[in-house]
């Protein structure tokens, strides 16, 4: 443990009940983790990943007294191998078909469902309706009774509609399964869904919850900050980042600070800096906020270049597989189109209407993409797919949503303009600010900035200025006052390393983990 943080030392050294571990962007998680079960190897431990690659990489780091699993896996075993030849994720018109309704009430339901699935309740009831459906007492409830039509019809084998795989893990969540471990690790426990929340926390056992509350960025499935959530028995915070520079760091915390109310500061690496602009004669990644974005970047690239892309989660996983199709749409060529959820529509303004009716957020997507590019598109689609490369090691360019882009590093990031504008509007969602964050802290050596984004922190450093001065000045004067005492005046360079310039104050940070480091090794 020598090369570890004071920080991650008093993790690893924990034995409260609850520990919830307030880990920032690149400060180390996991190894804090690997290192925390290697210190109990007498302990039967289950650390739950967010997702089944993330669990797979877990596997080849963990000590073998880890279980590294998904808690839809968990469910697998115990109730989803039951629905094997019917898992999938039923359409809106198959319901409306199935049920007699309107395709509009079909995804009112599915979409209730959704709610109701991620939820920890046992029952569905009116809570779990979209916020804008609340008020309509009596279609609220046609729509709970239809909701729970067709989840009976998940659950009867002979029935055609699919059962979703947070369908098997609810009915798992309601059999209260008892977990036969000694501790469970929750992994990014900032965008917990409360069924998983719900049972973790029934169970009697140690519980170390781990995550960043500013990567919450799953609200729209209704996941809950479990680290804001759960009253933890201790809590420590890792905010030693170990990927970017201080330069990144102080705009991370910056962001954090003004439109967070975050008191924490991030501590970017003393022994690197960044660049603010991509050498594009080298591979770099595109993160950009919206699938549309995403496009047009890629469109721009294809166009006019020879260049191998990368699409983080594959190319089909975006919209862009079906931009095609419902360019066939739009020129009445439908004979050329091969998705029978976009083929089942007569004309593209039926598509569209549809879209905007059921609230379908890929169709909004599909009609401002052909609206915007036109007859352009089957050149522009044929030739991404075409440049289109399986290995990210062989592309130029790697492109992803910051949702996709959570928990992976790139050396180079070109964040795009699509992001939240700074300062926002009096009334603005906190997690557009986390996709900000999350997207500026992938990178390592280079970022290019939004625009938006480099003129509020160049606003901010101008108007914070004349403040630095005066806490300056008050801060020398306060050393000049210590008389004698070596661990006082150690306290005040702890607490004013931004008192001096950016240099002086990372050599002093870098020569006080040494101090730390030294301390630890003799006890």
């Amino acid at each position: 443990m020598s090369s570890m943080t004071r920080e991650q030392i008093s993790v690893v050294e924990n034995e409260s009940m609850l520990l919830a571990v307030d880990a920032f962007a690149g400060t180390g998680k996991t190894t804090t983790l690997v290192e925390y079960s290697k210190c109990r190897p007498d302990k039967r431990i289950l650390y739950i990943a967010f997702n089944k690659s993330v669990a797979s990489e877990a596997c080849a780091r963990f000590p073998e007294n880890v279980q590294c699993r998904t808690t839809h896996s968990l469910a697998y075993t115990r109730v989803g191998k039951r629905y094997q030849e019917k898992l999938g994720s039923p359409k809106a018109w198959e319901i409306a078909q199935t049920f007699q309704c309107n395709t509009k009430r079909a995804k009112d339901a599915l979409q209730t469902l959704a709610n109701w699935f991620c939820s920890a309740d046992s029952l569905i009831s009116e809570e779990h309706l979209d916020v804008e459906l609340q008020g309509d007492s009596a279609g609220a409830v046609d729509i709970v009774q239809l909701a729970d039509k067709v989840f009976a019809a998940m659950k009867d084998k002979r029935s055609p509609i699919k059962m979703p795989h947070d369908g098997y893990l609810k009915i798992w969540a309601l059999e209260l399964p008892n977990l036969a471990f000694d501790i469970i690790l929750l992994d990014e426990a900032q965008d917990t869904n409360p069924v998983t929340l719900d049972v973790v926390m029934r169970q009697d056992c140690q519980k170390v919850l781990v995550g960043d509350r500013h990567q919450g960025i799953y609200g729209f499935r209704r996941a809950v900050n479990a680290m804001e959530k759960v009253q933890a028995k201790s809590r420590v915070a890792l905010t030693q980042s170990f990927r970017f520079s201080e330069q990144i760091a102080g705009i991370a915390s910056a962001l954090l600070a003004d439109f967070k109310g975050e008191d924490k500061t991030i501590v970017g690496r003393a022994d690197m800096s960044n660049a603010w602009s991509i050498n594009r004669s080298q591979p770099f990644t595109i993160i950009g906020r919206t699938n549309a974005g995403l496009f047009s970047s890629a469109a721009e690239l294809v166009l006019d270049n020879d260049v191998k892309l990368h699409f983080i989660g594959g190319f089909d996983s975006y919209v862009f597989g079906k931009v095609l199709d419902a360019y066939f749409l739009w020129a009445d060529e439908r004979s050329r189109i091969t998705s029978p959820s976009i083929g089942r529509f007569n004309c593209f303004a039926d598509f569209q209407q549809y879209g905007v009716e059921a609230g379908d957020l890929e169709i909004a997507a599909l009609v401002k993409t052909v609206e915007q590019y036109q007859s352009q598109i089957p050149r522009i689609y044929e030739a991404m797919k075409a440049s289109q490369v399986s290995l990210q090691e062989k592309a130029n360019v790697i492109l992803t949503t910051a949702h996709r882009a959570k928990g992976l590093e790139f050396d180079q990031v070109y964040m795009q303009d699509d992001f939240i504008e700074l300062p926002p509007e009096k009334q603005y969602d906190p997690e557009e600010i986390n996709l900000l964050y999350v997207a500026l802290t992938r990178a390592i050596h280079a970022v290019r900035l939004p625009e938006s984004l480099t003129q509020w922190f160049r606003d901010r450093a101008q108007r914070q200025g004349s403040v630095k001065v005066t806490n300056a000045s008050d801060g020398i004067e306060r050393w000049h006052s210590l008389q004698g005492s070596m661990s006082e005046r150690e306290d005040w360079v702890r607490e004013n390393l931004e008192s001096f310039d950016r240099t002086s104050a990372g050599v002093i940070r870098f020569l006080l983990q040494k101090v730390d480091i030294l301390r630890d090794a003799l006890g």
